[in-house]
């Protein structure tokens, strides 16, 4: 039975990230924490406060909003800052820093209006100034955001990034110090979601400017949202405390979040059992502390609206060949690798697109209305080597398949090389790296077969399928040809389209055009799991996978 999520999820996707998005970021980064938790962390109080010890196996890449393009970064992020609107658990949206807003007939010009008195974390106001700044800041080609392209949504947006245009023409204004017009260059269904995606939170432009590096310190560490950084112990923890001057103060009753970095999945279930941390959640929860606490309150499953995938590497000469792509993906069983090997037990993915994304004019989602695009055959996988001229893999070189360093992530790449093997005669060699050295590699194009996964910043199809477009800066499968140029200009068509039925049969046949050239293998939906002792309340994750204490509490 195909994986769906909830009724309630689904029925908030009608306009829609997740917030705050990102490219899936997987491996260690900091120390093996172990039971090196702080003795306030263990205790769980600091002097009766309620502070939640939450255990995450990485280091956040950037606690700048501007330059955010990963899944780690953007937990630490969604907790610290808000935008004008916050995804919550259900899938819906919620007014943070926005009070009204009003949308014009032609759909393309927004006027929001600030709540009153707002402030950030430091006691100073902050203005719809602030947004104007923030969202130009992302823009501005010498800022090099990854995720820049969010805001080419904007009228002027694209041109200011990457033609050579004027900062004047970008369609964001404050008109007074609570008014903010957004003017887009199309109508944008989903375009309130994205304003709470990390890359739409504001910053304050005499931090940024005048801190160099702002973020590298609690002492010049100014934010916006729930809790605000009180320390930071490098490759240890991050120690966050309750935000006096969160707009919604008095609803939040954790009086701080320690975040502890933990490498080993089996450290953190040690750490975990004996007391010294309240909860952990993602590559942390693995076979074994999901076998112990199976069935108990403590272990909690949510869906996120994301896959992972691997990147051929198509500017390789024995890669360029549609043919070979397909072959190496049809030899795959995904739901052997599933079952088997992922703690989580996903949903096998047949296609990009994930379960959960409404589709326009039927009451099923779209991934349902595409049906399956993958089929694994391996005699017909070898007939398509064949014809590309490897019969049996003979004459094919030995892929370089990279990874991060995880046991989840180098068992898969394990069992994918030995399906390869077994059912191609296809030889791959595994190189695992360190978290962010393996993005280093990637984005050099170090590689033939490399890991990757993306969880959407908004629920349409865009999200997922704009990935690939050969424009955007987190694609790294350096797919060309007529029909890579086909897809792109797809993609951009149903970016200017008013009508969601017309929208949706084109990212349909865009995404058939992505599954038969394969320039990507799809493996399986992402899901997310968090362990939390029973005195932990309000702990969630929200669609796109990130924890969020705003309302977590410590009985």
């Amino acid at each position: 039975m195909k994986k769906k999520l909830s009724l309630l999820l689904c029925a908030a996707l009608a306009a829609t990230t997740l917030a705050g998005c990102g490219g899936t970021q997987s491996g260690p980064a900091g120390s093996d924490a172990g039971t090196e938790v702080s003795a306030d962390a263990a205790a769980g109080s600091k002097e009766g406060e309620k502070i939640l010890t939450y255990a995450v196996m990485e280091e956040p890449e950037t606690l700048d909003p501007t330059l955010n393009n990963y899944s780690t970064s953007s937990t630490f992020l969604q907790n610290m800052f808000c935008g004008l609107f916050q995804l919550e658990a259900d899938g819906s949206l919620s007014n943070a820093m926005c009070d009204t807003y009003e949308v014009s007939e032609d759909g393309l010009t927004y006027t929001f209006t600030l709540k009153d008195g707002l402030k950030w974390s430091d006691g100073s106001d902050l203005t719809a100034g602030d947004f104007e700044y923030s969202w130009k800041r992302v823009l501005n080609p010498d800022t090099a955001s990854p995720a820049a392209w969010e805001l080419h949504y904007l009228k002027g947006g694209e041109e200011y990034n990457t033609q050579g245009g004027s900062v004047q023409d970008v369609g964001v204004k404050a008109l007074d110090d609570k008014t903010l017009e957004v003017t887009l260059k199309a109508p944008t269904p989903y375009f309130l979601y994205l304003t709470a995606s990390s890359n739409f939170f504001p910053v304050k432009q005499d931090v940024v400017e005048g801190q160099e590096p702002w973020t590298k310190s609690a002492d010049t560490y100014v934010c916006n949202g729930a809790f605000t950084l009180e320390k930071i112990n490098p490759q240890s923890s991050y120690v966050l405390k309750k935000n006096a001057n969160y707009y919604a103060a008095d609803s939040v009753k954790l009086d701080g979040v320690e975040i502890v970095i933990i490498q080993s999945p089996e450290s953190a279930l040690s750490a975990y059992n004996a007391g010294e941390i309240d909860a952990m959640g993602d590559n942390l929860v693995t076979s074994q502390a999901i076998d112990q606490y199976e069935n108990t309150e403590e272990l909690k499953g949510y869906d996120k609206i994301g896959t992972r995938y691997y990147d051929f590497n198509c500017s390789r000469e024995y890669l360029s060949n549609p043919d070979v792509r397909r072959a190496l993906a049809m030899a795959i069983d995904r739901r052997t690798i599933c079952e088997s090997i992922v703690p989580s037990k996903p949903e096998p993915a047949y296609g990009f697109v994930p379960y959960g994304i409404p589709y326009e004019g039927s009451s099923d989602d779209f991934r349902t209305v595409s049906g399956d695009l993958i089929k694994e055959d391996v005699e017909a996988a070898k007939k398509l080597l064949a014809d590309a001229g490897y019969p049996n893999g003979e004459g094919l070189p030995v892929l370089t398949f990279i990874v991060t360093n995880t046991k989840e992530n180098k068992d898969i790449a394990q069992v994918i090389q030995s399906m390869w093997k077994d059912n191609l005669g296809v030889q791959a060699d595994i190189v695992t790296f360190e978290s962010k050295v393996y993005w280093d590699e990637q984005k050099a194009g170090n590689f033939d077969v490399c890991f990757d996964g993306w969880t959407g910043d908004y629920l349409d199809p865009d999200t997922n399928l704009n990935c690939f477009t050969q424009a955007r800066a987190y694609n790294q499968n350096r797919w060309s040809g007529d029909n890579a140029m086909k897809y792109d200009s797809m993609i951009e068509e149903c970016r200017n389209l008013a009508d969601n039925s017309k929208r949706m049969e084109i990212f349909k046949e865009a995404e058939s055009i992505l599954m038969d050239e394969m320039p990507i293998i799809p493996l399986y939906y992402l899901n997310a799991v968090v362990l939390a002792k029973p005195d932990v309340t309000g702990l969630v994750k929200n669609a796109n996978g990130h924890t969020l204490f705003r309302n977590a509490d410590k009985l």
